[in-house]
């Protein structure tokens, strides 16, 4: 289905302005919760649960998603599973590790 543009309306500006205060809001438990439980999985997930339980319907649904997609994309990168780390290692390729010469 296509975006539907139209002209803004007062309740559409009202309705942005509050789900931006709900996300600021949302950002400040979980930033505030992660630096007891810290950012991994375990701690990214309880982070993200409190964080989404203040928000209702489907920006809860975006916020928690929003985080376990960081928690994933950031953390497989730490591990070195993240895009072009493998493959370019493996290929040889510009994302390739430097190589290390022994004497």
């Amino acid at each position: 289905m296509a975006a539907e543009i139209g002209v803004p309306t007062m309740r559409g500006v009202q309705n942005g302005i509050m789900d931006y205060g709900a996300g600021l809001i949302a950002g400040l438990v979980y930033n505030t919760v992660a630096t007891f439980t810290g950012s991994g999985l375990i701690g990214g997930a309880i982070s993200a649960g409190l964080a989404s339980a203040v928000a209702r319907g489907n920006l809860a649904t975006a916020i928690a998603a929003t985080a376990g997609f960081r928690t994933g994309s950031v953390g497989m990168g730490g591990l070195g599973l993240g895009l072009g780390q493998l493959g370019g290692a493996r290929n040889g390729g510009r994302n390739a590790a430097p190589k290390i010469n022994l004497i």
